[in-house]
């Protein structure tokens, strides 16, 4: 593909995939924490924003030295700032800022994108090339993901020497702002952790793993659709890297094919890394690791905390954590989370014992298995009997036919103060989030 120079002076290169009509937010990466509690030992358990400041971003994946196939488009052509004071940002993170900013194309000026600025390179740090080659391959894995439960992806552009990754704004931010205003009911949350499973399926039957899943990543739609976003730590580690084939659409990895396991290090937010990468013990298999995640976010959904600041020896309620499984094992040796079996002590302190549903805690328990070897997969989890019963108000992919929407549960995500409200003449809706 030949590249073009605008009148800007910006290069680019069209990919020849016309942008999609849809809107996105991204959250805040710089918050205190919330919902600060003290557990039943006097230990201090985190709110769930504690660690955000602590993520470690390094890519990992394992893409071949060439060029990657992304194509890039120049940003101010296509898309001016939401309003005049649209440099307030709406998220922020060590790698990027997010603003809101609208189309400008004729009959689609009312189109409103997130639009991520990444921060120029730290040049003590990497080189150029590299540089652009960890912004292609976040942008080349999100865009090749096409799932209702992963935040889409419109463009790469560049500007004056900056790089920009034009998304679909989701109205009702992240799932982090949505839990610290404490009114979801239970059926709000295992709806929210039904879609999160949906989309981490998805990744992982299409040979993606996150690495970095936390409720700060998880970004919900007006109508309530979950959306996973922030692919800066994504691993692919079957099949090849979607930057090698022009962000084409993901096809389903051979469940045969080798798994590219990942070397050790820090990647992700200390409170929902699993242990084997909070411990650096070795190379890792990132499905498990993405597992042990969704079930911290599980955890954040039911009871509004993470349980520890990291999971290693250094933190007490993670270490009487693995105490209670290293007994748990000495009666039930072959380690296996099941029906019809107790689980381990720690099910018993007072967060779980007010959570009256075995069969949750169960999954629970299974995704956060100490040993990812014997830890629950994505669709072991989405095949359980507990989840299948979850009312859930999305579709299961864009597969589904208008008949199967048609039964799907109807609920309403949004904060009391944004929806409908009854008016004098009828109902009318809320002012515009």
């Amino acid at each position: 593909m030949g590249r073009t120079a605008s009148t800007r002076g910006v290069t680019f290169q069209e990919d020849g995939l016309p942008p999609p009509y849809i809107t996105r937010r991204v959250n805040s990466a710089r918050r205190s924490s919330i919902y600060s509690r003290t557990s039943e030992t006097g230990n201090y358990e985190e709110g769930v924003d504690e660690g955000v400041g602590s993520k470690a971003r390094k890519l990992s994946v394992k893409v071949a030295d060439a060029d990657l196939q992304v194509g890039e488009t120049p940003l101010h052509e296509h898309f001016g700032l939401f309003s005049r004071k649209g440099k307030q940002e709406i998220g922020e993170g060590g790698a990027a800022v997010v603003r809101l900013m609208k189309s400008k194309a004729d009959g689609d000026n009312e189109r409103v994108v997130a639009v991520k600025e990444f921060r120029p390179r730290d040049c003590a740090e990497e080189d150029e090339y590299d540089y652009e080659r960890k912004i292609k391959s976040e942008y080349a894995i999100a865009k090749a993901c096409v799932h209702p439960n992963i935040v889409k992806s419109l463009w790469l552009c560049t500007d004056h020497g900056k790089w920009f990754h034009v998304m679909e704004y989701c109205q009702l931010g992240d799932l982090n702002d949505l839990i610290a205003k404490d009114f979801f009911s239970l059926t709000d949350r295992l709806c929210m952790f039904k879609q999160l499973i949906r989309g981490v399926d998805y990744l992982h039957s299409r040979g993606i793993a996150h690495r970095d899943l936390k409720s700060e990543n998880l970004l919900v739609t007006k109508d309530g659709c979950l959306k996973i976003a922030d692919f800066g730590t994504g691993e692919v580690f079957s099949g090849p890297h979607p930057g090698m084939r022009n962000c084409r659409r993901q096809s389903i990895a051979d469940p045969d094919a080798p798994i590219q396991t990942c070397q050790p290090g820090w990647v992700g937010s200390h409170p929902y890394m699993a242990p084997e990468i909070y411990q650096r013990t070795g190379p890792y298999d990132p499905r498990a690791a993405d597992l042990w995640s969704v079930g911290i976010v599980l955890v954040t959904l039911l009871f509004n905390v993470t349980l520890w600041q990291g999971a290693g020896p250094e933190h007490n309620n993670y270490n009487i954590y693995v105490g209670t499984w290293d007994k748990w094992r000495q009666v039930f040796p072959d380690a296996e989370i099941c029906e019809g079996r107790p689980l381990p002590e720690f099910s018993n302190t007072k967060h779980f014992k007010a959570f009256k549903d075995p069969a949750t805690k169960r999954i629970l328990f299974g995704m956060l298995h100490p040993d990812p070897s014997m830890r629950w997969t994505a669709q072991q989890v989405l095949d359980s009997k507990a989840v299948t019963d979850y009312e859930c108000c999305q579709q299961d992919g864009y597969s589904d036919n208008i008949k199967t929407r048609q039964k799907k549960a109807l609920h309403d995500h949004r904060p009391p103060d944004q929806r409908v409200k009854k008016g004098v003449f009828g109902l009318h809706p809320a002012s515009p989030c």
